[in-house]
């Protein structure tokens, strides 16, 4: 399920203190230069909550699925909200990735992200909560649909996931043709998107792309999900953005799909390679291709080199939540590439944020970080 972590600690909203806000579309510049980072993606609001079995019943949801949400799903929301004690944590894989990016960084770089929301309750508890991370958002406003959100339900150690993407589909590529987008999209450096963005607005990731292979900048994109891949509609998609790509995520199943996909077999080490020369449009840059493989050695292929590395070990007791471990990686390594570090201490900082994010419930920080970039 898509899409993103400053709170010291874990930052939760009680629905009952957020009663008259109002959505406040007019988002000021405060900050001293513009974002070297920009993001965007499908932001979401997970709402999470313990619940007794018979809500599961009522909705027909399933202990441990992750779903999309139905028409029969969409009262579950108000009713989280209402009738339990709810805890509001950013989602959406992108804006997983530039929360935690955010917070491996501290002060020394600043994140933008950018996505579509609605204009009620949960996107004003949304934005406050990703800018509380010291994220600049520049949400695009959308009236017609309701906040994207995820409904987050627990019991015991159990969880299910119940998607309603809503206004997060509704992203339109003018919002980056804006006079303020377009001057913040010609100060970033560094882009990052995953996959689950082109189901939405494959345009905006086409101008950022060619952007950053024009100026040469840095396009970094994760695969995202194995449908991006096998399903033609999106692959023609994914495919014509390959070319603008300089750094390429994917873990073991997605790499497996690419490879089967392109012809390549199923070696992922081949993979990584064939993918690290396949056709790039900014020839200036080396295309490096990064294979996480949950606790297994994450691949790294650049610049003709196949290198290995070994993730931290977690005690199995001591893992909470391993839905943001992908984003959370991601994150790491983006906030150490942000600062021009050898590929050897990103995915060392990748896996030093993973390593802290999945003892947390939903993608949230600990109190104090011990890795310092």
């Amino acid at each position: 399920m898509e899409d993103v972590v400053l709170v010291l600690g874990f930052y939760s909203i009680m629905n009952e203190s957020m009663g008259g806000y109002i959505v406040q579309l007019i988002y000021h510049h405060n900050i001293m230069s513009s974002p070297k980072v920009f993001v965007i993606g499908n932001p979401l609001l997970d709402i999470s909550a313990h619940v007794d079995i018979e809500l599961f019943n009522k909705y027909d949801i399933k202990l441990g699925n992750a779903i999309l949400a139905e028409e029969k799903h969409l009262p579950l929301y108000e009713e989280l909200v209402t009738k339990y004690q709810v805890e509001y944590i950013p989602g959406g894989a992108a804006q997983n990735t530039a929360r935690v990016a955010q917070w491996m960084l501290n002060e020394k770089q600043q994140i933008l992200y950018t996505g579509c929301v609605g204009t009620d309750k949960n996107a004003d508890i949304l934005k406050s909560a990703t800018e509380a991370n010291g994220v600049v958002v520049k949400y695009l406003a959308d009236a017609s649909a309701p906040t994207g959100a995820c409904a987050v339900m627990m019991n015991n150690k159990e969880r299910s996931l119940t998607t309603n993407l809503g206004a997060a589909n509704n992203f339109k590529v003018e919002h980056l043709q804006t006079d303020e987008m377009k001057a913040l999209i010609d100060a970033a450096e560094l882009f990052y998107m995953v996959g689950y963005f082109m189901t939405v607005s494959p345009d905006s990731a086409m101008l950022l792309g060619k952007h950053a292979a024009e100026k040469n900048k840095s396009f970094l994109y994760g695969l995202a999900a194995p449908f991006l891949i096998q399903v033609d509609f999106f692959w023609e998609r994914v495919k014509a953005l390959l070319p603008y790509v300089d750094v390429v995520f994917a873990n073991e199943s997605e790499a497996a799909v690419l490879g089967e996909r392109m012809g390549w077999g199923a070696d992922l080490a081949v993979i990584a390679e064939k993918l690290s020369v396949w056709e790039k449009v900014n020839s200036a840059r080396s295309r490096t291709v990064v294979f996480t493989q949950g606790p297994n050695s994450t691949l790294v292929f650049q610049d003709g080199k196949l290198t290995q590395y070994s993730p931290i070990n977690i005690a199995p007791e001591d893992i909470v939540d391993l839905n943001a471990a992908g984003d959370s990686f991601c994150g790491g390594f983006v906030a150490a590439y942000t600062l021009g570090k050898e590929v050897s201490k990103c995915v060392e900082a990748g896996h030093y944020a993973a390593s802290e994010i999945i003892r947390q419930n939903g993608c949230s920080f600990p109190s104090k970080r011990s890795y310092d970039l």
